[in-house]
């Protein structure tokens, strides 16, 4: 009996070796938009920065790749007006293809301004911006029919929503909200529609003596737990626009409690999602970016919840923007492989 026992304890011993060994050499896959070709362009990699493989081949600007919950799918804004202003006589819209870069379907029609899409839970509706009613309010797409319905409904013309992202439990989307007058806040939005309000718990002014603070980008964690947000300083001194400062900032799920990741001061950041779980984030920055106004040069990055450290995933000449991760190998083709030399990618040891 003894034997039989040590036996089994072994062979489970023995699998769970195995499955670790697997969940290690077994890459989640990365999406994100660069700019080689002078245009943004649609890109996937490995989480650790290697396997680069362009997915969208035109002469247009995409923006703000995002994974589908399952992976097999990426949802994207095109720009197909001017890139010039005045913006206005833009026109983006909504598009998906396939993880691999195929099937390339258009989702939205509408000649004005289409943008920010983000997937539901059970990746059947997809919410995202739209300036059709003049400003900027939250839509709901239903993959299935193709109806789109408006979610938000600011009475300001001068107010606006934006940057939805869905709760896990699909019940709420968390979002920016401009304010006529008092700045850029987080809100959320029940998914009927019924009820906005503000998310961050406390005081959250606006203006501190002649620095203006604004909040961007809310994202929540996929157990729910936490929002993560982007808030920035600046002033206007004679119509010009000072960078004073810039943060990644985690909040519990009641909009409590904030912790400001420790990013060095001097790094500019443009834009973050949630990684391994939860566990990191990923975003893209310039390490010298308060100093290179004009001139910076994003790379994408992953910083570690636990301990706060940094490893850097691209290393290029070029800019990356809007990573979004996805657990697991996905079956994406080789094909269309970016010919260039990516530089050393560093990876975390």
């Amino acid at each position: 009996m003894q034997s039989r026992n040590t036996l089994s304890k072994i062979t489970i011993f023995f699998l769970m070796v195995s499955i670790l060994i697997l969940i290690d050499i077994s890459h989640a896959i990365i999406v994100f938009r660069d700019s080689h070709t002078g245009q943004s362009e649609i890109y996937i990699m490995d989480d650790n920065g290697k396997n680069v493989r362009q997915l969208t081949h035109t002469p247009l600007s995409e923006y703000m790749p995002r994974f589908s919950p399952d992976g097999r799918h990426i949802v994207f804004g095109r720009n197909l007006g001017p890139v010039a202003e005045p913006r206005q006589l833009q026109q983006l819209d909504i598009f998906i293809i396939n993880a691999d870069g195929s099937n390339e379907k258009r989702l939205t029609f509408h000649p004005k301004i289409d943008f920010a899409p983000t997937w539901s839970p059970d990746g059947q509706h997809i919410a995202f911006v739209s300036t059709r009613i003049g400003h900027g309010e939250i839509h709901i797409l239903e993959l299935a029919s193709g109806n789109i319905k408006q979610l938000t409904k600011n009475e300001d013309g001068d107010a606006y929503s934006s940057a939805p992202s869905w709760s896990p439990d699909g019940q709420h989307i968390v979002h920016e909200q401009v304010i006529a007058g008092g700045g850029r806040h987080i809100y959320i939005t029940d998914i009927d529609g019924k009820d906005t309000r503000p998310f961050l718990k406390g005081d959250q002014p606006h203006l501190v003596g002649d620095m203006v603070i604004s909040k961007y980008a809310p994202s929540w964690s996929p157990d729910g737990k936490h929002v993560l947000y982007y808030e920035s300083h600046k002033r206007y001194e004679n119509a010009r626009v000072v960078r004073l400062a810039n943060h990644l900032i985690v909040v519990n799920k009641i909009g409590g409690n904030p912790k400001k990741l420790r990013i060095p001061k001097s790094w500019w950041l443009h834009s973050a999602s949630w990684a391994w779980g939860g566990t990191h984030i990923l975003f893209a920055g310039e390490k010298d970016g308060f100093q290179n106004e004009g001139k910076r040069n994003y790379e994408i990055y992953r910083y570690r919840l636990s301990n706060g450290k940094i490893t850097q995933i691209t290393d290029t000449p070029h800019k990356e923007y809007d990573p979004h991760w996805v657990p697991g190998t996905l079956s994406v083709s080789p094909e269309g492989k970016l010919g260039v030399q990516w530089g050393k990618i560093k990876e975390e040891k």
